[in-house]
């Protein structure tokens, strides 16, 4: 057992650097030279062929992950003990047991986040306004 799995290593350690520095520029001189040759139709690959699309799509996931991993690195760096808790933090906490009772188990970080911006909004709209404060007041 032990010998298939040295024979495995040792075969994919001669094999890598064999592929990635001989056989990759092999085949990257064959395709530069069938496109120079106009055997490949660079301009159609890149237009139609939706490459550029592809990518772009494959940026914005890449990022949308970040973010999202980002704002759930956030609300959980807010939470601290009940003692130091400021609006935000108190506003994130009472979101996600909003959302814990909803019945959702683990609610993700950014649906966290627009529940305490509704609730601070909320909480705002409920203050009593001061009448002294209001122009139309005589």
């Amino acid at each position: 057992m032990y010998d298939l799995i040295i024979a495995l290593f040792l075969g994919m350690a001669v094999w890598i650097p064999i592929y990635k520095y001989y056989i990759t520029r092999l085949v990257g001189d064959h395709v530069v030279k069938r496109v120079e040759s106009k055997d490949i139709d660079l301009n159609y690959l890149l237009d139609h062929g939706g490459v550029f699309d592809e990518l772009a799509d494959r940026v914005v996931t890449l990022f949308k992950q970040h973010m999202l991993a980002e704002m759930g690195q956030m609300t959980r760096s807010a939470k601290g003990s009940m003692e130091d808790m400021d609006p935000l933090s108190m506003g994130l906490e009472a979101s996600e047991e909003l959302l814990k009772m909803v019945g959702m188990k683990k609610p993700p970080a950014i649906l966290q986040y627009k529940v305490a911006q509704a609730l601070g909004q909320l909480a705002q709209q409920q203050q009593p306004q001061d009448p002294f404060s209001d122009p139309d007041f005589r």
